[in-house]
């Protein structure tokens, strides 16, 4: 008895090893600079090593929760993957010496207004957004340590699968019948918008915290559009009709994102269909996966950033389209480029905080929570109001870009440490690591469609969350991703009493 006892507690756990190895790698880091009196002055010659390293430590990243979990296709990595390319793509393209004027080179002239982009200034943003990741990646991997010590996979009950089902299928449609009509008008007016006046057109209408009263409904239900297609095919295993419904909106939804200019909302509701069809329907092949992945990137992508400013007949026109492709010089490293452009938002951070703007002290995450509160009151919601980090950032750096309405975006990584500096900012992002991986374990540890589709729903929205600031996941989370969730239990429950009668 007391043998297999000591067997058991000397049993090899690959989890707690690769803990200690992404402690000690953060640790490292830190005592580096530390330790380093010249980290700065020798910045030229440390960029480019840091840049090889930041792509090894993603690469160990993937594996090591492919090595944990057997599995790359998963919200979290998807999410990681999303963080990666938004903060570190220019270390990528640099790495590979693809930067043709130099890490950010080709950024400097176009928003290096505030100041130069200076080898340190770049070896700071880098070292942050290294450090950013490896805290959230060990947040994540002890998140899913605690899930391995304290639950194991449940047991599958068909008849509670078939109910739970049953029950998202009933609250997918339910959310469809609430949000398609709004969600058509508001998909009409902004494509009347772009076609007459082009893509940047939109960053001078109102937008979803801006609108106020009964200007702010239509956009609010329209949102549910996408979640109301995850809950929907979360319950179809059974129902082909569901799924057609369901595919047929994600799609016509997608093409219409791209065709406006937006992106990222239509590759989001793409990817959280792909998902949780993955998951529940049946299993995608990787040639799929990636062949899809690499269609968007490498031309999808970069196409429609050179076109979505075309307006009138040209946006409509195929030739137009086409000629505006063959413009485009190395399209897959042209998106990139773009893409990992965010560490900008990172650099400016560094250099205006808290030099001219004091460490906020989690005043950004409070504000967010209040974005929970519909705007029904006054001209804007008290957020947009108190000034958002990325609307903050756009004015430092080029007002005038900001009063057409422009924005750069910013960076979660950026908004740590512009809440709490170099000490709090990889404490916060381990605690964001730490809860989206348990939220999403929680969904695929459970057998419940609508577990999955509350974690579909949330990577909807969650993804754009690497070049963002929290004030947009609050919302999604709540509305959008929980409140589902809560009518398909309160349905369960029901159903429950019901068949106890």
């Amino acid at each position: 008895m007391n043998t297999a006892k000591s067997a058991n507690n000397n049993k090899f756990n690959p989890g707690k090893i690769v803990i200690w190895l992404q402690c000690s790698i953060l640790i490292a880091l830190v005592f580096f600079r530390l330790l380093n009196e010249q980290f700065e002055s020798q910045a030229e010659s440390l960029v480019y090593p840091f840049c090889c390293l930041l792509c090894g430590l993603t690469v160990w990243s993937f594996w090591s929760w492919y090595i944990l979990t057997k599995s790359l296709f998963n919200p979290y990595l998807l999410f990681f993957l999303s963080a990666f390319l938004f903060n570190g793509g220019q270390a990528l393209l640099e790495v590979f010496h693809l930067n043709e004027n130099g890490i950010l080179g080709d950024w400097g002239s176009s928003v290096g207004l505030l100041s130069d982009l200076s080898s340190a200034g770049i070896l700071n943003a880098l070292f942050l957004v290294i450090l950013g990741l490896v805290s959230l990646h060990l947040g994540a991997l002890l998140s899913l340590e605690t899930v391995k010590e304290n639950n194991s996979l449940c047991s599958f009950d068909k008849q509670a699968f078939i109910s739970r089902s049953k029950n998202s299928y009933v609250i997918g449609r339910r959310l469809l019948w609430i949000s398609l009509l709004p969600a058509i008008v508001t998909l009409q007016k902004t494509i009347s918008i772009v076609i007459s006046s082009g893509y940047t057109s939109l960053y001078a209408s109102e937008n979803f915290f801006s609108a106020t009263s009964v200007n702010a409904a239509p956009d609010i239900l329209a949102a549910f559009l996408v979640p109301a297609s995850l809950f929907l095919v979360a319950g179809s295993k059974e129902k082909p009709k569901g799924r057609l419904i369901s595919a047929t909106i994600i799609l016509l939804y997608a093409i219409t994102r791209f065709f406006l200019g937006q992106r990222n909302q239509a590759a989001m509701a793409l990817i959280a269909f792909a998902w949780i069809w993955h998951q529940l329907i049946r299993p995608l092949p990787q040639t799929l996966l990636l062949g899809t992945g690499s269609l968007m990137v490498f031309v999808v992508f970069p196409l429609i950033g050179a076109a979505r400013e075309a307006v009138g007949n040209e946006r409509l026109s195929i030739n137009s389209l086409l000629e505006t492709f063959s413009s485009i010089n190395n399209p897959g490293i042209a998106a990139i480029s773009e893409m990992g452009g965010s560490v900008l938002t990172v650099f400016y951070t560094l250099q205006l905080v808290p030099n001219d703007r004091d460490f906020q002290m989690g005043a950004d995450y409070l504000y967010a929570l209040f974005t929970l509160v519909p705007n029904v009151f006054g001209k804007l919601h008290p957020s947009v109001a108190r000034g958002l980090p990325s609307n903050w950032l756009t004015e430092q750096v080029s007002p005038y870009f900001a009063a057409s309405g422009g924005s750069y975006g910013f960076s979660f990584i950026a908004e740590a440490y512009l809440n709490f500096g170099w000490v709090g900012a990889p404490i916060a992002l381990a605690l964001i690591g730490f809860m989206f991986a348990k939220f999403t374990l929680w969904a695929i540890r459970s057998n419940d469609p609508a577990k999955m589709a509350s974690v579909a729903s949330f990577l909807s929205f969650f993804l754009f969350y690497a070049r963002a600031e929290s004030s947009i996941i609050v919302r999604s989370l709540v509305w959008y991703s929980l409140l589902p969730y809560l009518g398909v239990c309160l349905l369960n429950r029901s159903s429950s009493k019901k068949l106890a009668r």
